[in-house]
């Protein structure tokens, strides 16, 4: 890996000159970077001499962590540590004390980083995650609209009760079958991942495999784990109840998880809202007998409008 000595740019190999500040390709603009297990991303902080009070404490920090070196004599002297992205608020606070410093610099798996790198996006979250009550749930959802079967919440895409959302990507066959749209889907993971792929905790593998594991098509007239989502459209000048997606019995849908991890959701439902999840079961083959149904209430919706009329003209001519 190249990174320019100058600014610290990222250069592409066999470049010779800095993408950004045009300095000459050398060896110093070659580092090495520890390899760590699970792709956890490495963090390395550097800097030189400062008048700063804080120079000190850097230092005997620093001295602290195994992989400390110094190149350099005095004042020239730069001093340098390599982290593991999980050592975050250690990363933080060595970095709080010598990131305004014009000799200072943060590097992330080679490529120049801010602090912003270490507060937002995934690592942000992880640092939520270190204090959370229960580290593996909060990653698939504490909450009803955080909730996910793919093992982060910071992807975006929940499992509402009601359906919708990435749900909703794919079509129904003419027989009522639900085929979900899986290359869809997959894009949006992919940039999602791609945006938090700092976290150390995320795992594109597990994602994929969940992703796998959804099945192609579903029909929730044989399947129980889904159901219909509908709604009322006007079809010749009637209403009728016409099916537009499918939704998840929550309960069963921690079903696809991948892992020895068995995230629950229920409890974050009350129970009225559980049973209130849509019961309706569509019968392609029965909608006359609910558009009978739905006539007879128009009716009587009708005769009441009559009758109130009636009354009013008759309190008028009695005044």
């Amino acid at each position: 890996m190249l990174v320019c000595d100058k600014c610290s740019a990222g250069i592409i190999e066999g470049s010779k000159f800095c993408p950004q500040c045009g300095d000459p390709v050398t060896d110093a603009d070659r580092v090495n970077i520890p390899v760590v297990e699970n792709n956890i991303a490495n963090v390395e902080i550097a800097f030189g001499y400062s008048s700063s009070q804080n120079f000190s404490k850097a230092v005997n920090i620093s001295k602290n962590i195994p992989s400390y070196s110094v190149k350099g004599d005095g004042k020239s002297a730069t001093h340098s540590v390599v982290l593991p992205i999980t050592e975050v608020d250690l990363i933080i606070n060595l970095y709080d004390l010598v990131g305004g410093w014009k000799s200072s610099k943060m590097l992330i798996n080679g490529h120049t980083a801010t602090k912003k790198d270490l507060t937002y996006y995934g690592v942000g979250c992880f640092r939520s995650r270190l204090k959370a009550y229960n580290p593996q749930q909060y990653c698939f959802g504490e909450r009803d609209y955080e909730v996910n079967i793919w093992g982060c919440k910071r992807l975006n895409m929940p499992v509402y009760e009601w359906g919708g959302g990435w749900l909703d990507y794919g079509e129904f066959d003419k027989s009522g079958v639900w085929h979900i749209d899986k290359d869809r889907i997959k894009d949006e993971l992919e940039s999602a991942i791609k945006e938090n792929e700092l976290c150390p905790i995320l795992s594109r593998k597990r994602v994929l495999e969940t992703l796998e594991k959804l099945p192609k098509t579903i029909d929730p007239r044989e399947d129980n784990n889904w159901e219909y989502r509908t709604n009322y459209e006007e079809i010749n000048g009637t209403f009728k109840e016409v099916a537009i997606g499918i939704k998840p019995n929550i309960k069963n849908i921690n079903r696809f998880v991948i892992g020895d991890y068995e995230p629950n959701w229920v409890e974050n439902f009350q129970d009225g809202e559980v049973e209130s999840v849509g019961r309706i079961r569509i019968d392609l083959d029965s909608k006359d007998n609910k558009e009978g149904d739905r006539k007879k209430n128009k009716s009587d919706l009708y005769g009441s409008i009559v009758f109130t009329i009636i009354l009013f003209i008759a309190i008028f001519m009695l005044l």
